[in-house]
């Protein structure tokens, strides 16, 4: 039976600051790249294949590493971001004390009842990022890809996990996902898949 493994890293601390960052692409800081790279130090050759969301927190240090171990990297753009409109880029210091705090808060205890304006809903935030996971698992097994790396962000990966364990969005920000922590899930070919750790060491 075949197995197919992917490690999921958050991308490391970001240049822009304490900001809400969703489609608003900040590089990552000096510190970000230390965190990412430290992150998977003397475990890189165990991957056949790299994905990334576009954005440049994540798709430099992506770049990098496909360059060093000469790996094929596709860029996903279904792993990006969550979209939050107007927030998007604020400082959360300024969010959180303008009008909209409430409506934030309500975000995040519970993604599907609030939107931001003219921002992306969690519901069609959640449809893009698991369409895209479950085209990943498919292509993986056709391909016969053992071993994958996906370079992502917390929103992406909080959904991923929600989706893969079956808990509700609600419980989302129940999950912490700092910058650049490591996870990893495995499917066996027909079988749904298992998390086998989160914010562990590979």
């Amino acid at each position: 039976m075949k197995e197919i493994t992917i490690d999921l890293l958050r991308h490391g601390d970001v240049a822009a600051g304490t900001k809400l960052l969703g489609k608003t692409d900040e590089p990552l800081s000096t510190l970000g790249w230390q965190q990412m790279r430290t992150a998977i130090r003397d475990k890189e050759s165990v991957w056949n294949k790299i994905i990334s969301s576009p954005l440049q927190r994540c798709s430099a240090f992506s770049k990098e590493l496909a360059d060093n171990l000469s790996l094929p990297l596709e860029m996903n753009g279904r792993f990006e971001e969550m979209n939050f409109g107007l927030w998007d880029g604020q400082l959360f210091t300024d969010l959180y004390s303008g009008s909209d705090t409430k409506k934030l808060i309500q975000l995040t205890q519970n993604p599907s009842s609030a939107m931001p304006p003219e921002g992306e809903s969690y519901a069609g935030f959640e449809l893009r990022v698991i369409s895209g996971w479950n085209a990943l698992l498919k292509s993986l097994h056709e391909d016969q890809i053992q071993h994958c790396f996906l370079v992502a962000h917390g929103g992406v990966i909080r959904t991923i996990m929600s989706h893969v364990l079956g808990f509700p969005s609600t419980n989302l920000f129940r999950l912490e996902v700092p910058y650049a922590c490591m996870s990893r899930i495995k499917q066996y070919e027909d079988y749904p898949p298992r998390l086998v750790f989160h914010g562990g060491q590979l």
